[in-house]
């Protein structure tokens, strides 16, 4: 057998980084949280349209805003129901990805992660929106 050097107590295998400190990474966490909760609250906005839109029940604070389409009218119901499942399926995409936001910052996760979450994320929501808006849009004409 061939004898391996051995580490001394101080030594390890991985050296780490030197920290920026506590305050620091407390501040990063708060944030994230925060981009993960808005997250959340967009789908969820989102889902609670899509849901409503498909009940038959929707009022206009929820909904889509189309130009020249007033709120309760027959035009705006028939293209809410063209758009719920689009509403439903951003509601739901968009919750998820700030749940999986929300967990990054207790997961000792790379600041690349939490990154692609926050941007696809955003861009679920406003392009799920946009296509909603498309899709009630079409079933006007």
């Amino acid at each position: 057998m061939v004898a391996r050097p051995t580490r001394g107590p101080r030594e390890t295998a991985v050296k780490h980084p030197p920290s920026l400190g506590v305050p620091v990474s407390i501040a990063a966490i708060v944030f994230v949280v925060f981009l993960a909760l808005t997250l959340i609250a967009g789908g969820l906005y989102l889902f609670a349209s899509g849901l409503v839109a498909r009940a038959d029940a929707y009022r206009p604070p929820l909904g889509l805003r189309l130009r020249g389409v007033e709120s309760g009218s027959r035009e705006w119901q028939r293209a809410h129901r063209a758009a719920w499942p689009i509403l439903f399926c951003g509601g739901v995409l968009g919750t998820a990805h700030g749940i999986a936001l929300a967990a990054m910052p207790f997961m000792d996760a790379p600041a690349s992660i939490p990154f692609v979450f926050v941007l696809s994320g955003a861009i679920v929501e406003a392009g799920m929106w946009l296509v909603a808006r498309g899709a009630g849009k079409a079933a006007l004409r």
